[in-house]
């Protein structure tokens, strides 16, 4: 990694650095090496801790990994308030409510995040999932329908897709 060759040299430029560990954290996540992930997108955020984009990125990490969910959506609320009107921050916030079982507020900030990036396949399907768990289920099909539609929607997603139309989602 370039970036390891550049945190071998001395810098004392904080906010650089933060940028660094934030991008080669962000490297190790794409290539699933999450301990080292995680730990480099704290010392990111141990050097400069306004950064919405990081603490999203972290906090939404955790989030798919089912863990530390209260951590991060302390997180993501302070994400929110550097960010406002961030569709990407406003979906994992909603996401973050909805794995703790609020999931009327969860809505409120998923429907946020739609109307900024309404074909999003991500934001969709957790508005699906959202719907369902408050019983609407024909608009939570609808949502998913139509995420089979959009382009770049990948093909595990339309796999989890297409089994959420038959028997819902997993864990209902």
């Amino acid at each position: 990694f370039y970036y390891s060759k550049i945190l071998e040299n001395s810098v004392d430029d904080k906010i650089f650095l933060a940028r660094i560990y934030d991008r080669r954290g962000a490297c190790y996540e794409r290539s699933k090496k999450w301990e080292k992930a995680e730990k480099d997108l704290k010392k990111s955020l141990d050097l400069h801790p306004d950064q919405a984009y990081v603490l999203n990125y972290l906090a939404y990490s955790w989030l798919e990994q089912n863990k530390k969910i209260d951590e991060a959506y302390t997180m993501l609320k302070k994400a929110n308030n550097l960010k406002k009107n961030n569709p990407y921050i406003l979906d994992s916030l909603g996401w973050a409510l909805h794995l703790k079982g609020n999931y009327t507020d969860a809505k409120f900030y998923i429907e946020e995040a739609l109307t900024y990036l309404p074909s999003d396949p991500i934001i969709s399907d957790h508005y699906g999932d959202i719907l369902w768990k408050l019983g609407r289920k024909m608009q939570a099909n609808y949502f998913w329908k139509n995420v089979l539609t959009f382009e770049d929607t990948e093909e595990k997603m339309k796999e989890d897709i297409n089994y959420k139309l038959i028997k819902g989602p997993k864990n209902s």
